[in-house]
């Protein structure tokens, strides 16, 4: 069976599905219960997670390339300039296997303003610094293949989205503000549509993500998590009955759970092999789980044709106040107002319980999947 549409799970709350994490938690109010996740915990469920597939993870990122080609007439690879994203591109490029569109979204005109004061700064911030970093890169890698490079500057739409004060309510599960137009890109960006119109099948692919490996005190474990999701894309395609945007997530995709698993073991692999084994979070403290060292080591063991020193500013700190939106906070007060007015509306409907540390202010609590084994925690054992 192939999986397409609500690849982004479903939530369901006294028995009820829903897209829309915001509505499972109303209907969960009225009962008290929690809200249960569902990422395809069927499918992922069938494979034996603690056995390391036998094909190398360089072949399972070929297959993986050419299972979405077969899938669809129009691939668009959204590309932010970090290795997940750059591991895609060169897996097509490497395996010549045709993409057709490179799409590269941020706020380039509000950012570009502070490039030069920020030189090599890697603090937080102002990312589109990577994107035009990564875009000559990405020209020369892509020369004489017909492959066209998109660029959507979103800072005058996220400027005006914040007079809907609605927008919370198609967001569904993140409300950082770039999340007022991050489900709008194939509204925005017309040439999508029209391809539709014309009969095609349109994928759009994103690089979600790398292993996210927890541990207790005897195993270590892969899941997933629902915040991590819309880092590409929101939920909004399926709360509005838009199906025909098919919104693809390279790594963490029920197509092929192979790719997942694999890669968590190279990772364990990687790091029992270099005795780094407590870079894995403990359960007991996953709200940490940013960490810039682990990221690095599953880097290198995932993605071994990246250049490591290749210069990237550090990931965001914060959930909703995060350095993703830092140009919005800096300079427009009042879309930051009205902003800020959804969120507080968000919260009281909702409840300060449903959200970190019952504030609106860092997000709502991720949901994670079934915890998958991947191997024993003792640094002697498989």
């Amino acid at each position: 069976m192939t999986y397409q549409y609500y690849n982004k799970g479903v939530y369901c709350a006294n028995g009820k599905p829903f897209f829309n994490k915001v509505e499972a938690i109303l209907e969960a109010n009225t009962s008290g219960k929690w809200v249960e996740w569902d990422y395809h915990d069927a499918a992922f469920g069938k494979h034996q997670w603690d056995i390391e597939p036998p094909v190398a993870l360089d072949e399972l990122y070929r297959q993986r390339a050419l299972q979405l080609r077969e899938a669809y007439d129009h691939l668009v690879l959204f590309f932010s300039g970090g290795v997940d994203s750059w591991n895609i591109l060169h897996t097509f490029v490497k395996n010549n296997i045709r993409i057709d569109e490179i799409y590269m979204f941020g706020a380039f005109e509000a950012e570009s303003k502070q490039y030069s004061a920020l030189g090599a700064s890697r603090d937080p911030g102002y990312y589109t610094r990577e994107i035009q970093q990564a875009l000559p890169v990405v020209k020369r890698l892509v020369e004489n293949q017909n492959v066209k490079v998109n660029t959507y500057d979103w800072t005058k739409d996220i400027l005006e989205a914040a007079n809907d004060l609605d927008w919370i309510w198609r967001a569904g599960v993140r409300f950082d503000p770039t999340c007022m137009v991050r489900s709008k890109f194939h509204k925005v960006f017309r040439e999508h549509n029209e391809l539709l119109h014309r009969g095609k099948r349109v994928g759009f692919v994103y690089g979600v993500d790398k292993p996210r490996l927890l541990r207790d005190d005897h195993s270590i474990y892969f899941a997933f998590l629902d915040v991590i999701m819309t880092t590409g894309t929101l939920p909004t395609n399926d709360i509005i009955g838009e199906y025909w945007e098919n919104d693809e997530y390279f790594y963490w995709t029920p197509n092929m759970p192979e790719l997942a698993i694999k890669q968590s073991h190279v990772v364990v692999n990687w790091l029992r092999a270099n005795n780094k084994l407590d870079l894995i979070k403990h359960t007991n403290n996953i709200s940490s789980f940013h960490d810039e060292d682990y990221y690095r080591e599953v880097n290198r063991s995932v993605y071994p044709t990246w250049d490591q020193n290749t210069w990237q500013i550090k990931k965001p700190t914060g959930a909703i106040y995060n350095e993703l939106s830092k140009w919005f906070f800096d300079g427009n007060f009042e879309a930051r107002l009205k902003w800020e007015s959804s969120l507080w509306e968000l919260e009281r409907v909702c409840g300060k319980q449903w959200f970190n540390k019952n504030t609106v202010t860092e997000g709502l609590r991720g949901h994670l999947s079934p915890m998958y084994k991947i191997a024993n925690y003792a640094v002697n054992s498989g």
